[in-house]
């Protein structure tokens, strides 16, 4: 009678078995999955941040040579934002993508770029790759 209790038992527990190792093979290979797929939208997103940063590191030198040029080409107002600004890009972690305060500082980065774009009477902020100006495709 034992025997016939243990096929019994091991009939019964065969589904609950099956469904732990199913649970243990999806956990390891999302696991797998996560840290691939999340290594990829790292890599983008911290290639976003480098050229957006890139390109405020360009108008920066372009202001900065202006200024080198004809002192009187900006207000003072501006020429003390472009000088602030200019730390600010100094001071960004570009080669400490763990630093937690990226975001916040990348934020205020754009606020700064905002308020020299404004000081001059230019109306421009950063655009990204690809994004087109409405009406106009080639």
């Amino acid at each position: 009678m034992a025997d016939v209790a243990d096929a019994f038992d091991a009939a019964l527990n065969l589904e609950e078995a099956h469904l732990d190792e199913g649970w243990e093979d999806g956990l390891r290979d999302g696991e797998k999955l996560g840290s691939v797929e999340g290594r990829q939208v790292g890599f983008a997103k911290g290639f976003e941040v480098g050229q957006e940063m890139g390109f405020y590191a360009g108008c920066h030198a372009v202001w900065t040579k202006c200024v080198t040029c004809d002192r009187d080409c900006f207000g003072e107002r501006a020429r003390r934002s472009i000088d602030a600004f200019g730390e600010m890009l100094g001071t960004f972690p570009i080669h400490d993508p763990l630093n937690e305060e990226i975001l916040e500082i990348l934020n205020a980065v754009r606020g700064k770029f905002k308020t020299i774009v404004s000081l001059m009477g230019m109306h421009k902020e950063y655009a990204q790759v690809g994004d087109e100006p409405a009406g106009m495709s080639f």
